[in-house]
């Protein structure tokens, strides 16, 4: 496994985790079309979900307070973006494309939302994903999700901060 990468399960704590994930994978909550996964020259196949909680210097979504001990725990000083993904099953699994968030060196997290064959890749290692697993990781290097084949939906939580 490489150095930059490193796993936490159970991070939060059980009945916090349970208030983030029934809000965000409820039937009340909005999620917007975004026609690519990775990259704008991705194939028309690769499309996705996305709900945009933190990005521009401010909150963008009214639910952000969900994340403020999770912020906490991982010692963010400043958030760049915090960006919820989701992914629809499909029939076969799809490795996405790989990609950076940014170019420039900063700290990064993915937090699981469910427990899927969706795994995270990056350099060396590949990450399954499992319900309130955070993965820390440089997301100036190059990682790519995959799409399921076990689940519905793949949610995943995206932090980019210093």
């Amino acid at each position: 496994m490489e150095k930059s990468i490193k796993i936490i399960d159970n991070f939060l704590p059980k009945e916090e985790f349970q208030t983030i994930q029934q809000q965000i994978c409820g039937d009340n909550f909005p999620w917007f079309y975004n026609d690519r996964i990775s990259s704008p020259k991705d194939p028309k196949e690769y499309f996705s979900f996305f709900h945009s909680f933190y990005r521009k210097h401010e909150p963008r979504s009214k639910w952000f307070y969900l994340f403020n001990n999770l912020l906490n725990k991982i010692n963010c000083n400043a958030i760049l973006r915090i960006k919820g993904n989701l992914q629809l099953g499909q029939s076969k699994k799809r490795q996405n494309k790989m990609h950076t968030d940014y170019k420039f060196k900063h700290k990064g997290c993915v937090f699981y939302l469910n427990t899927n064959n969706g795994e995270t890749y990056f350099k060396t290692t590949k990450v399954m994903p499992k319900e309130n697993r955070l993965v820390f990781f440089d997301p100036s290097e190059e990682h790519s999700s995959t799409v399921c084949s076990d689940e519905k939906r793949r949610i995943t939580i995206i932090f980019n901060y210093f």
